[in-house]
């Protein structure tokens, strides 16, 4: 059904740009096809060549073949991975609500508008159960880790009501505030690290302890001499979530990375020394649990942004809000390892991401 209301899709779209002479594409892509990094760069190369000759790509999933396991599954998630594949500048996440609340508007009548985020990490929030969070209603988690993939990337992302579509042009232009406006990171991945960021995080995870944060952060390699423990299933090459426990003793994923041993044996390595890695596991494999080229973090080099890092943004109205408590009663819970969020966005077909 979904390759039928296409058709019908893209003739809207086509009849539309037509009468403005604006030429446009349709792509279609599928996370498969950007976990393989050869079909990833293809897909890049294809839009740089696309927006080079100013032609506008309208992009959706290819629903026909995508496999349920390798799918976007939101328009949310779809396009931080087009705005990251892309350089996007800007990620307009349009919705039915005016931005980020400090809490759920339709039921807190003293929730108001989360103006500005500057680190993204103080949203972490459980949606495990589907239902409405701390946040406005259940989409909205995925609005945040959409956020999350485009800030990372270095592509400012705003989450606003669709009504306010006409002040697009004002935000980027002059730094006008509307809706909620989350903050690219000062040093976004790139290269390879971006392309790991991507990737469809394995059903596992692995705990790290201080040194090995301090370790990544100076771009080096992780070794089992940094690892307290490992949950879930995984293989090698997978790209598994690396996860920190904080000052408050809640545990933080902080980064990913694709590992050289499956989950079995990373267990094993746990305190070892990489001279003792051929006897545990067996056979000569890689002196580290996983290379520093294929180690990728949320924020790089442990640096927040703020708003002097970005003079392209208005910051009269922008206000820094940059301790989310004093918006909120209490600070939002991380989610247990492996909750899985039962919350859909139900938001209207994708807008350009740029």
């Amino acid at each position: 059904m979904a390759s039928i209301g296409m058709v019908r899709l893209m003739r809207m779209y086509d009849d539309f740009f037509t009468s403005v002479s604006q030429p446009i594409a349709q792509v279609l892509v599928s996370l498969d096809n950007l976990m393989d990094r050869t079909q990833y760069l293809n897909a890049q190369r294809t839009f740089q060549a696309l927006l080079a000759r100013d032609v506008i790509p309208i992009v959706n999933e290819n629903d026909t073949i995508a496999v349920q396991d390798l799918k976007f599954g939101d328009n949310d998630t779809l396009s931080a991975h087009i705005a990251s594949l892309t350089d996007a500048d800007y990620l307009f996440l349009l919705t039915d609500v005016d931005g980020l609340y400090t809490g759920n508007p339709v039921n807190d009548p003293e929730a108001t508008i989360i103006p500005l985020v500057e680190n993204i990490e103080d949203l972490v929030v459980d949606t495990s159960d589907g239902a409405g969070t701390k946040f406005g209603t259940g989409g909205m988690a995925t609005k945040i880790h959409a956020a999350r993939l485009a800030t990372a990337s270095g592509c400012h992302t705003v989450v606003m009501h669709s009504n306010q579509l006409c002040h697009l042009t004002d935000i980027v232009i002059n730094g006008a505030s509307y809706g909620t406006l989350f903050l690219a990171v000062p040093q976004p991945l790139v290269g390879r690290k971006r392309w790991i960021l991507l990737q469809k995080p394995a059903d596992g995870q692995i705990v790290v302890n201080q040194k090995a944060e301090v370790a990544l952060n100076n771009d080096k390699s992780l070794y089992g001499t940094h690892i307290i423990s490992v949950a879930g299933s995984f293989t090698a090459d997978e790209a598994v979530p690396l996860f920190i426990t904080d000052s408050e003793g809640e545990l933080r994923e902080f980064g990913r990375a694709i590992v050289n041993y499956s989950s079995n044996e990373c267990e094993k390595l746990i305190g070892q020394q990489s001279d003792d890695f051929f006897d545990i596991v067996g056979y000569s494999g890689a002196e580290s649990v996983a290379h520093r080229n294929n180690i990728c973090l949320w924020i790089p080099g442990g640096e927040e942004a703020n708003l002097m890092d970005f003079p392209e943004i208005n910051m009269e109205t922008h206000p820094s809000v940059t301790d989310l408590n004093e918006l909120l009663s209490e600070k939002p819970k991380t989610p247990p390892p492996f909750s899985t969020s039962g919350s859909a966005s139900g938001d209207s077909p994708k807008a350009p991401t740029e």
